[in-house]
């Protein structure tokens, strides 16, 4: 299991580690500290040996062609990160900064990194700028700076207060990073910011360590300044715990927030960084453990969401039976398509048998199922009759095991009232889709009186629909979202997008780390329905949802691997690559590698 914390679990977390392990807190201010001196030693070595010689790339990737994150991944030694290659000359203006920063490549992968080690050689060559706040995060800030002043770095400290108002285990940091010598700058309210500026245009890296993850309220004033002053600057930005300004649970930037290249978080990945704003601001995501056995700790203060890894999935996907017929193998109906959109309904059918299931048959207007039937071979086709919509629905239904609905069916009345019959009338598993959710806008209440079990598939928009607000505020609180949702329609929903979220009607939920842009392609979607309408002919719903979305994101990953593009995708190429998706993750390889 890979736990994701709140803010209150962090916390608590951190108070019963205290209070009930007495572990004492300037230790595991320490342990942060020191685990993310270590990353960034990492990355400095990194660095300095990507400016003498070039990285090699790893063997799928074609010179010039690298996915993004290759060269980080293949550039790391045991414990450090990014990508490689000499640093420019700093720009001058803040469109030259946004420029430089949009040149190096963002690929937001998660790393644990749970006993990172030191680079081998030292002292470390970069000049390192590390700007703290009064509280425990910039308490972590003065442990970095005082390890890397001890590995040999070029360091100065800025602090964004008086120092009166640094206080406890930060206090103690504090005074000891000053007095074993280390630089410090006082930037209080009112200071100029010419001496940040000037050091900034030198530095190598910047380290953020104003807020972290306990700030619940907009960054005003001087402090928005600051991190003002920190996004124009040029050199590499890492985070500590979360970007600054960034909001721990919600992912959403309380004001102004420090965008970084890097971020370490202490102990556990906190909810916040999983969403796509979240992501967009925390760029790589280095986890370091705080230097306690945390199983019993989380066992009373518990953990939010899960992260889906491959292995869980993998164990799911079994071997099947030397007698398997294509009946056991799953009988998935798709209903789904309108005039002028056939596309939908045969890009979830033919998901849905790439993926395993031995029977598909779409089901869709009389007046649309010529244009499908001159299109398939292995799919089978059967129509509603407008006059007779329930009759024609109960026969197609006899003998499915799923149902996937809504791809391109359309929003006249006529596909209402087959909505209605199929996701509150019949009794068994149904995959809810696009057109099938919008006809719920406004009585998203009503799926909570459906028969069977109902799988929700919406994306931002599609949620904003059902819960009466807009996309905007859905992505705002992505995970408070989906858990409304799912209050309100007692259905699994599956919330997707950059880092999908997945949440249960026992209170469970699962995040995607997988995927990629080039998954941003009309038909994807389309796609992901049918595949999960196949695994739920054979595992249980939480399951068969999990790897569908998991499978489809490592589609897209794998896809990027091969070409070194994170656009042009085609949706029907996501389902061609499934098969090969599903003997890697059954036979324990990472498909990546492969």
């Amino acid at each position: 299991m890979i736990p994701v914390l709140s803010r209150a679990q962090m916390r608590a977390y951190d108070k019963h580690a205290i209070h009930q392990c007495h572990v004492p807190g300037v230790v595991l201010m320490e342990n942060a500290g020191r685990g993310a001196a270590d990353v960034i030693s990492a990355i400095i070595e990194a660095r300095t040996a990507g400016r003498t010689a070039a990285p090699a790339l790893p063997a799928h990737a074609a010179p010039g062609h690298a996915p993004p994150g290759a060269l980080w991944l293949a550039t790391l030694p045991s414990g450090g990160g990014p990508r490689s290659g000499s640093v420019p000359p700093p720009p001058n203006g803040r469109r030259d900064a946004e420029d430089a920063r949009a040149a190096r490549v963002r690929a937001f992968p998660v790393r644990h990194v749970p006993s990172p080690g030191q680079p081998a050689t030292y002292p470390l060559s970069a000049r390192v700028v590390v700007v703290c706040g009064a509280g425990n995060n910039g308490g972590d800030g003065f442990v970095v700076a005082r390890h890397l002043l001890a590995r040999g770095a070029e360091v100065q400290v800025f602090l964004a207060a008086p120092s009166e108002k640094v206080t406890g285990d930060s206090r103690i940091n504090h005074d000891a990073y000053v007095d074993l010598g280390g630089a410090l700058t006082e930037l209080p309210p009112g200071a100029s910011f010419a001496p940040l500026e000037a050091a900034l245009a030198e530095a190598d890296i910047v380290v953020d360590a104003l807020f972290g993850t306990g700030l619940d309220r907009p960054i005003e004033g001087h402090l928005a300044d600051v991190i003002g002053v920190l996004n124009t600057a040029t050199c590499l930005c890492i985070a500590l715990d979360v970007p600054s300004g960034l909001d721990a649970d919600s992912g959403a930037p309380l004001g102004a927030a420090v965008q970084a290249d890097e971020t370490v978080t202490f102990g556990h990945l906190k909810i916040g960084l999983l969403t796509p704003e979240g992501a967009r601001l925390a760029g790589n995501v280095h986890v370091v453990d705080l230097g306690v056995p945390d199983g019993p700790i989380l066992a009373q203060v518990g953990h939010v969401a899960e992260v889906i890894r491959k292995e869980t999935v993998g164990a799911h996907l079994r071997p099947r039976e030397a007698s398997v017929y294509k009946h056991q193998a799953g009988n998935v109906l798709v209903i789904a398509g309108s005039s002028g959109k056939p596309g939908a309904a045969l890009l979830s059918a033919r998901a849905a048998m790439r993926t395993g299931a031995g029977l598909v048959t779409i089901c869709t207007w009389a007046d649309t199922a010529p244009a499908m039937e001159s299109r398939v071979v292995e799919l089978m086709t059967t129509s509603i009759d407008p006059a007779r919509i329930a009759a024609s629905l109960d026969a197609a239904l006899a003998g499915r095991r799923a149902v996937a609905i809504g791809p391109g069916f359309g929003l006249d009345d006529r596909a209402r009232a087959a909505v209605d019959h199929v996701v509150l009338g019949w009794d068994g598993l149904k995959v809810v889709d696009a057109d099938a959710l919008t006809h719920f806008a406004g009585r998203a209440e009503a799926l909570a009186t459906a028969r069977g079990s109902l799988v929700l598939t919406p994306h931002a928009g599609e949620l904003g629909r059902l819960l009466g607000r807009s996309a905007r505020a859905v992505e705002e609180d992505r995970f408070g979202a989906v858990r409304e949702a799912v209050a309100l329609t007692r259905a699994i929903v599956l919330l997707k997008g950059a880092r999908t979220v997945i949440a249960l009607p026992d209170g469970r939920m699962f995040i995607c780390m997988a995927g990629n842009p080039a998954l941003a392609t009309a038909g994807s979607g389309d796609v992901l329905t049918g595949m999960i309408a196949a695994l739920l002919c054979s595992m249980d719903p939480a399951a068969a949802v999990s790897a569908g979305v998991l499978i489809h994101a490592l589609a897209g990953d794998v896809w990027r691997a091969r070409t070194g593009s994170d656009r042009g995708l085609l949706a029907s190429e996501i389902a061609e690559l499934v098969p090969g998706l599903i003997a890697s993750l059954a036979a324990g390889v990472d498909p990546l590698s492969v």
